[in-house]
């Protein structure tokens, strides 16, 4: 699959493109309708656009050796074992642009790759610092768009090692082999991985001002930070995940326990912003992000654990003020009732996006081309910055991101 690439207003775009897939039924998806699936699974487009699609035979059902016709299509649950087959016109959202386009189409060049900083490689390894606003490998509405996809284009077929979300930068450690890659998550899984962030956020952070703020940063500056435990803030709280295309109670994951640890490394007074150096002991889904906000100094630029930014702020005040909703004490139906006021404010979200897009649309799928996509909204000043083992045979380390002054 490929597709042609444009850039615009500091944005990588894929031009639209036709793609089949097929895969057997979600659990959650037996005893609906396939229509119905598709309006609230994907929310890509509207239920009129998914129905011409069921017509013209676009959306399939395969239930054992044969394609369902299309009125059963419509009137007929999904079961399990089935196989839903879609030919999709794909609008992938743009990411932020990195390069020029030249620097992008060069493979391996004064050590970049498709314009991309290259930290290390070996016949098992290729590290790079990763951009921000660049989703790793392909997930929901992205394919193309991903670093993995980016480096198949120059011959590079890596596995990352563990993910890094879209909005953060910096070190990404990826596999060529299955074995070197299950060795790094194995230490990972065991803790014998120390990893390092470099943070931006709101405020004067605890024990800043015991720190110079005068000086510029070095590689050897921050890491003595870490050398003084006097310095150390630690946040030790639950932590779980929120999933509103599932039913209550399924749509909230199991509370995980999570810890980080945090260094003051500089204080900005004129902004009263913060750099910090965090040190995640567990490998929680956004938990530096939720850490920093319940101590009070949420990332700059977070879009949604920063409140003053979020779009969704129900959502953020959820997951922030509720470390583990088990413990909560909170009976079911209080639960149920908040989980309900969630669906609400992300239905009254879409409304309100779409009131606010123009008329135009793709006249082969009817998706609405305005894009939603805000430059600001995909760079978050969190870095991944150094990982090292215990045995120092993996010791990785990137460059100061430029946000850090």
């Amino acid at each position: 699959m490929s597709a042609d690439v444009y850039y615009a207003n500091g944005l990588r775009n894929i031009i639209p493109y036709l793609s089949k897939r097929s895969s057997y039924a979600k659990g959650r998806w037996v005893g609906l309708p396939l229509l119905t699936v598709l309006t609230k699974e994907f929310r890509k487009q509207g239920p009129d656009e998914y129905l011409k699609g069921i017509k013209s035979g676009r959306y399939k059902i395969r239930r054992g050796d044969r394609f369902l016709e299309v009125q059963d299509v419509l009137e007929l649950p999904i079961e399990h074992k089935d196989i839903i087959g879609m030919t999709t016109h794909n609008h992938e959202p743009p990411v932020k642009q990195w390069c020029t386009s030249i620097e992008e189409e060069n493979s391996i060049v004064e050590g970049k790759i498709g314009g991309i900083d290259i930290v290390y490689e070996d016949d098992e390894l290729l590290v790079v610092n990763k951009p921000s606003g660049i989703p790793v490998h392909p997930t929901g509405q992205y394919y193309l768009n991903t670093l993995t996809e980016i480096l198949k284009k120059h011959g590079k077929l890596v596995s990352p090692c563990y993910r890094l979300d879209k909005t953060t930068s910096g070190l990404l450690i990826m596999a060529k082999n299955q074995i070197i890659a299950s060795k790094l998550q194995e230490k990972i899984r065991v803790h014998d991985m120390t990893k390092l962030y470099l943070a931006r956020v709101e405020g004067q952070f605890p024990k800043i001002l015991e720190v110079p703020t005068d000086l510029i940063l070095t590689q050897e500056m921050i890491l003595e930070r870490i050398m003084t435990p006097a310095l150390k803030s630690s946040v030790d709280s639950d932590i779980f995940t929120l999933e509103l295309k599932k039913q209550f109670p399924a749509g909230l994951s199991p509370s995980r326990e999570a810890k980080t640890d945090f260094y003051p490394v500089k204080y900005i007074p004129d902004l009263d912003q913060s750099i910090v150096l965090c040190k995640p002991l567990t490998g929680r889904t956004h938990q530096i992000r939720i850490h920093l906000a319940r101590l009070g100094f949420p990332i700059v630029n977070d879009h949604f654990y920063n409140l003053r930014h979020s779009k969704y702020p129900k959502r953020s005040r959820f997951l922030l003020e509720l470390a583990s909703w088990e413990k909560s004490g909170l009976p079911p139906s209080t639960l149920k009732e908040k989980f309900d006021q969630l669906e609400e404010e992300l239905r009254e979200y879409q409304n309100s996006s779409s009131m606010q897009r123009n008329d135009e649309v793709c006249e082969i799928c009817g998706s609405d081309l305005s894009s939603p996509i805000k430059l600001n909204e995909l760079e978050l000043y969190l870095h991944a910055w150094r990982y090292s083992d215990n045995e120092n045979n993996f010791n990785f380390v990137t460059e100061i991101p430029k946000w850090i002054e």
